[in-house]
């Protein structure tokens, strides 16, 4: 299983006289249909060097526990961290802005909505952004931080249930069994019956099908 995430990096931060905190975390970046769901989440500092128990046990890269599991995590994530919050950015802002763009715009978004003011930021990935406040891009950050493996659960979890709430609209496309990734069962759907609303543009293979068709018209 390896090691699970921990407070280490946020501890770093802190003795360099970082107190707030927030962690980012994303859901739905390679999916072909849905939105981008972008999570922040802020703990208080004293946890750093004493973290709960709870937070301990149950949190960990979200990619690595069940959907059931997700969801405990998520009641103990909101119940210690200071402030949580999750953006769901719709497809047509990843068509026109791309995958990229599209978290910066939501990172934005919390910030103006967040209720503290973060000393620093930890993002998950491999990003440089024009931010007006400090922050560490963290490849597979998920792994290492307590703060961007909380947000990456609220992300997967409130994206996984956006999934399935729209599913009855487009029932068609099982979007409830994949999620709108890749399947073969959901590329299958997208040559039957063409992309829908929810389908990303600009990627494979919606990008050539709808190519294709307008060479139809």
């Amino acid at each position: 299983m390896g090691a699970k995430p921990d407070f280490a990096i946020e501890n770093e931060e802190c003795i360099k006289g970082c107190n707030i905190i927030a962690g980012i975390d994303e859901a739905g970046r390679g999916s072909l249909a849905g939105p981008l769901s972008v999570s922040m989440v802020i703990y208080p500092a004293e946890y750093f060097n004493n973290p709960p128990e709870e937070i301990q046990c149950y949190v960990d890269d979200s990619k690595k526990l069940t959907h059931k599991k997700r969801l405990q995590a998520k009641e103990i994530i909101t119940r210690f961290c200071l402030w949580w919050d999750c953006i769901l950015i719709p497809p047509e802002i990843i068509d026109q802005k791309n995958i990229n763009g599209a978290t910066y715009v939501a990172i934005t978004s919390l910030l103006q909505q967040c209720h503290y003011t973060p000393d620093m930021l930890l993002i998950d990935g491999n990003f440089s952004f024009p931010l007006s406040l400090p922050y560490r891009s963290i490849v597979k950050g998920d792994c290492y931080s307590l703060s961007i493996a909380s947000a990456s659960i609220i992300a997967k979890v409130t994206r996984d249930e956006y999934m399935i709430h729209i599913n009855p609209q487009y029932p068609e496309y099982g979007f409830e069994h994949h999620k709108g990734y890749a399947t073969a069962e959901h590329i299958n759907a997208i040559k039957k019956y063409g992309p829908s609303p929810l389908h990303r543009r600009t990627y494979e293979p919606v990008a050539s099908l709808l190519y294709a068709l307008s060479l139809f018209e």
